[in-house]
């Protein structure tokens, strides 16, 4: 059985925007283009950390609605709240 080579379109040497790569990468797999990948180094420096909070259900789903009503993430939301309440609590 003889594998058939599929024509794929050629990396761009340069994306315009994170947008554009993102775009790219949505609709082509990096699995067809191991050939064209470069080994590079990268000095990482974490400057912050996120951790995960477990909520209950019904307090997702409110905290969910009022940041969509806001325009936020639920993330940012309960940041916001949070930095809120204890900036109240420390007074």
């Amino acid at each position: 059985m003889s594998m058939k080579r599929v024509k794929r379109t050629s990396i761009p040497k340069e994306f315009r925007s994170l947008r554009q790569a993102g775009e790219f990468w949505d609709t082509h797999s990096a699995a067809d283009y191991w050939d064209q990948m470069e080994d590079v180094e990268m000095r990482v420096n974490i400057q912050s950390r996120r951790f995960a909070v477990l909520l209950d259900d019904e307090i997702y789903r409110a905290t969910r609605r009022r940041a969509q009503a806001k325009h936020l993430s639920p993330d940012e939301f309960v940041n916001q709240l949070l930095r809120k309440e204890l900036t109240r609590a420390a007074r």
